[in-house]
């Protein structure tokens, strides 16, 4: 993954699924680090109750040569 870089860390599955949605729907390519681990031991992708810590948080990475537009991107998205 040395051509992606972390967006956004958090135990907040429901925050990172919208957020990827956010970014996927904008032409940014996204993987999240975590998400089927979350899916079967923790709480679940779109729960809003927090993950199993145990597990580390979910990470959403997206492709190096997007990385400012991701940002800025992301930047809107908690300002909405």
């Amino acid at each position: 993954m040395r051509d992606w870089v972390v967006m956004v860390e958090s135990s907040e599955g429901l925050w990172i699924a919208l957020l990827r949605s956010y970014l996927e729907g904008a032409g940014v390519k996204t993987w999240v680090e975590n998400e089927h681990t979350h899916a079967i031991f923790g709480v679940g992708m779109l729960s809003s109750t927090p993950a199993n810590s145990a597990l580390g948080p979910m990470r959403l990475w997206v492709p190096r040569a997007q990385a400012d537009k991701a940002h800025a991107l992301v930047e809107e998205f908690f300002s909405l």
